[in-house]
């Protein structure tokens, strides 16, 4: 029962973390809502154990973005020491869910062994997996300039 959970689980983050070129690239355009008002979203993360590649960052707006291509995306070279920190501004009110990796061989993907990720991973609104990482578990509403931490996990 634990191996069938855990392989869902890698075969979901795998679906979500599949990198393609586009992933690498810097945040795409957003629209702002009617009202004009748009909002910051500063994710920072924490126990980051290997000082040593790129975090790559996915911003989803929808459960059909969160497992595909990222409403915006965003590559950061981890630093020698501290939490990292990673904005997205200009983002209209709405609920958004973040997913994250860290590329520690510099291939533009999150590798695996097996089934199971090889690679530190994050999602926002998780601490522990106890299944496959959805928009609405992973979600929260912005509605004004707000802060979240993720903590990196490893399998």
């Amino acid at each position: 029962m634990k191996t069938g959970i855990l392989s869902i689980i890698a075969i979901t983050l795998f679906s979500c973390f599949s990198v393609n070129t586009s992933f690498a690239q810097q945040t795409t355009s957003t629209t702002a809502t009617t009202t004009g008002a748009t909002y910051s979203l500063t994710v920072v993360v924490s126990n980051v154990n290997n000082r040593t590649g790129k975090i790559y960052v996915g911003l989803s707006n929808s459960p059909a973005n969160f497992n595909g291509d990222s409403f915006q995306r965003k590559t950061v070279d981890v630093p020698a020491s501290g939490e990292i920190p990673i904005v997205f501004e200009g983002l209209p009110a709405g609920k958004y869910a973040v997913r994250l990796f860290q590329d520690l061989n510099n291939n533009q993907k999150m590798d695996f062994e097996g089934r199971m990720p090889s690679e530190p991973f994050g999602l926002s609104n998780v601490t522990m997996l106890m299944g496959p990482p959805d928009f609405d578990q992973s979600s929260f509403d912005l509605t004004e300039n707000k802060s979240i931490s993720i903590r990196m996990m490893a399998m």
